[in-house]
């Protein structure tokens, strides 16, 4: 149980250290930059892939997070669906 722990080992072991969270920090940084390049690259298809309206991303189409407190949206009247509800019958 007598181990030596020598300098160069706890130098390594801290440039590796180091090394993951530069990793770490260079992620942090390029991710907003390869959003915003994904972003333009989308806007760009859809301007060259134009669809009809009703199925396009209007903020009206597109389904929205809430909060657990919100209420959901009311229901658009041409969205209502009829309930057909029928009685069991007995039969043998």
């Amino acid at each position: 149980m007598n181990e030596t722990v020598d300098a160069g080992m706890i130098l390594r072991f801290g440039l590796k250290c180091l090394g993951i969270f530069g990793l770490i920090f260079l992620l942090a940084l390029l991710t907003p930059w390869m959003a915003k390049q994904v972003d333009a690259l989308i806007a760009k298809y859809k301007a060259s892939h134009q669809e009809d309206p009703e199925k396009s991303d209007h903020p009206e189409n597109m389904p929205s997070v809430r909060s657990v407190y919100e209420l959901p949206p009311a229901p658009k009247p041409a969205a209502r669906k009829k309930v057909v509800v029928r009685k069991k019958t007995n039969q043998k």
